[in-house]
Formats: C-alpha cells, sequence, structure tokens
C-alpha cells in the first residue's frame, strides 16, 4: 500500500477526526495549529519528494513543517520554519469512500503529527508530534484541488 501523493503538488491536508485542517498562522506565520477550511494559501502545502521522504512546503510564505531543531519527543509543536525538515508519509488506511489516509511521521522514530487534545475540532487547537497510537488524531487526509 501506497500512498498517492505526487511531489511538486497542492494539497489541504485534513484531520481525519476533526475534519480541520493543518493552518500555519498568518499572523506570527510560525505556529501551527488545526483550523477550519478557508483554503488560504497559508492552509495550501507543497510536498516535495526527497531522499528519505518529504519536505511539506507551505505555499503561501515558503515556510517548512518542522520541528523547529527539536528533537522527536511527545508534545514537540510543529512549527513552520526555514528548515527544509524530512517527514515520511505512511499509509494508514481507506475511509468508506476509498479515500487514502496516511500518517505523517518523524523519520526513526515513533512519533506523529497529531491535532492535540485528542482531535478537538476548535480553531487553534495546536498540533505536536506524540507517539503512534490508534488514535484518528494522528490520521490525515492529502486533498488536492483543482483550483490550485
Amino acid at each position: 500500500m501506497s500512498v498517492n501523493i505526487e511531489s511538486e503538488a497542492r494539497y489541504v491536508i485534513v484531520n481525519k477526526k476533526a475534519r480541520t485542517v493543518i493552518d500555519l498562522s498568518g499572523t506570527d506565520n510560525h505556529s501551527v495549529s488545526g483550523w477550519e477550511r478557508h483554503d488560504g494559501t497559508n492552509q495550501q502545502w507543497e510536498t516535495i519528494r526527497v531522499e528519505g521522504g518529504w519536505h511539506i512546503k507551505n505555499v503561501g510564505n515558503g515556510k517548512y513543517l518542522s520541528l523547529g531543531g527539536a528533537g522527536p519527543n511527545d508534545n514537540v509543536s510543529v512549527v513552520g520554519s526555514d528548515d527544509h525538515y524530512v517527514w515520511e508519509l505512511i499509509p494508514d488506511s481507506e475511509d468508506q469512500n476509498g479515500i487514502r489516509t496516511c500518517r505523517i511521521k518523524v523519520p526513526d522514530s515513533w512519533h506523529n503529527v497529531d491535532l492535540t487534545s485528542h482531535g478537538n475540532p476548535n480553531p487553534g487547537t495546536p498540533i505536536a508530534i506524540w507517539g503512534q497510537w490508534e488514535g484518528p488524531n494522528q490520521v490525515w487526509y492529502f486533498e488536492r484541488d483543482s483550483e490550485f
């Protein structure tokens, strides 16, 4: 099973549990949280295939999803930075409509990108990494829009 994600393509990344999207703050251009979808460029991400995994780059300001220099530990915030961080995109499952989901994983670690507070759907819920478990708050859809 593989992920159906193309290199150099634009996506909105949607949390399976909350249906909120990965949003890079337009205020500080650094904080990353779950937010209701509005299709702004701060919610659009370009996936770039590189050796060992993927870069995930914000379309709005060119920042990359990263750990901001921190090591892979529980509750480390995911942020936007100039660091070309490499992620693994691991297939997870298919939903009832046949849409493939995946986990965004720290290489050589069991840590996954996690919509915190067990997938709280409230706008502004922080996104961090946590050790992998079966929670749908660690599972993501990469939705490509024909308008991108």
